[in-house]
């Protein structure tokens, strides 16, 4: 059986969508020690498919667990009000032009972090079909309704969905930028867990915990990768991402 969203949808690493939004007390969002919604795992756009493995009741929502091809190794769950049946997989996204991606990045300085998010606008039905047994903060209710972006979904967003999802794709994802050239717009400064982007000759933008999405001075933040991490041109998923970065060109 294969699904098409109809509207962004939150995708879960678990079924009991009700745990996610509201967690023990019914008003809350389980966080991880990091502060991280640890039930997140990205938001699906509208037009995707997704190939069904099995549909069962969580509460009172039906939940479809999906396979998705960018996490291979993880159970997925998606509820069954975001999508309707497909007849077909839909075709690879392609990448928008760099000036376009470039220009909704910037767009989107400001935007609030949340982990799990790459749809900015969020997803209000969040609280309709999953309302808090109390009055929530305005905090909780971005982390509810995914209103924000996390590191890579600030791409993710900006190329309508064509790009890596996650860090530990984006370490693979284009050519290596070969060390002691200059950097250009768009340039990926990545390791799993982090991602950062050039935005010109001067400054880099991303979406770090617990600013949001922000512009850093490019030369101060090569020296802040340098100063832990060692560069590598080509990644290996053996290195320590502690101690490994790398430059990667996609465009």
């Amino acid at each position: 059986m294969l699904i098409e969203i109809i509207s962004p949808a939150p995708i879960l690493n678990t079924p009991d969508f009700a745990f996610a939004f509201g967690g023990n007390s019914g008003s809350e969002i389980p966080l991880n020690a990091k502060g991280h919604p640890y039930c997140f795992e990205f938001v699906a756009l509208k037009g995707m498919t997704f190939e069904v493995e099995g549909t069962n009741k969580s509460g009172n929502a039906l939940v479809h667990k999906i396979i998705c091809e960018a996490y291979p190794k993880r159970s997925l769950y998606i509820d069954t009000r975001f999508a309707k049946p497909a007849s077909r997989l839909s075709p690879k996204r392609v990448l928008p032009k760099d000036e376009a991606i470039l220009s909704k990045m910037l767009a989107k300085i400001g935007t609030p972090y949340v982990w799990g998010g790459n749809w900015s606008e969020g997803i209000p039905e969040m609280l309709e079909y999953y309302p808090a047994k109390k009055p929530i903060d305005d905090h909780t209710a971005k982390y509810w309704t995914l209103s924000g972006l996390d590191c890579s979904g600030l791409l993710y967003e900006a190329t309508e969905g064509a790009a890596p999802r996650n860090t530990s794709q984006l370490v693979h994802y284009g050519q290596p930028v070969p060390i002691g050239s200059d950097l250009r717009p768009l340039d990926v400064i990545v390791y799993p867990g982090h991602v950062v982007f050039v935005a010109d000759a001067k400054f880099t933008i991303e979406s770090k915990f617990p600013f949001g999405v922000i512009l850093r001075d490019l030369p101060t933040r090569i020296w802040e990768f340098d100063a832990v991490r060692k560069r590598v041109e080509e990644w290996d998923n053996g290195l320590d991402p502690n101690q490994h970065y790398t430059i990667r060109r996609f465009t």
